[in-house]
């Protein structure tokens, strides 16, 4: 059986989620502040608009997280922070910006799973976005 997660360990998956959102960001004004734009300004609005969604939701995801029990996962709190994280990194190598728009899209909704406290969700979440970092 999975413990809760602590709200130690509720607090660490939202910083996870505001890393990624800065991180994101930086990936935003290289791509874009540039004489050569490597991205649109359509897709530079959807980055924003998911990286605004991601800052709240992470926020929010620290207090619903809390108490949030995982059966289907081993050890929740480190899992979720740890494909949050691989996630991070991967955007910060990612060359092709619907690769960027497809993970964070996915971030989003692992964070709206954690909120709405939907363990089932959650797992299906960190599937969908193990696969996004794969392809």
């Amino acid at each position: 059986m999975a413990l809760p997660l602590t709200p130690v360990e509720a607090r660490s998956i939202a910083e996870a989620f505001r890393a990624v959102e800065h991180s994101v960001k930086r990936y935003m004004d290289d791509h874009y502040n540039q004489e050569e734009q490597k991205i649109s300004r359509t897709e530079y609005d959807s980055l924003y608009e998911f990286c605004q969604t991601l800052l709240c939701l992470s926020s929010d995801a620290t207090t619903a997280a809390v108490g949030l029990s995982i059966e289907a996962l081993a050890a929740p709190a480190d899992e979720l922070r740890g494909v949050i994280e691989e996630a991070n990194e991967k955007i910060k190598t990612l060359q092709k910006i619907s690769s960027v728009i497809n993970s964070v899209s996915a971030l989003v909704h692992l964070a709206s799973s954690i909120i709405a406290k939907n363990p089932g969700a959650v797992v299906t979440s960190i599937t969908t976005l193990r696969n996004q970092l794969k392809a």
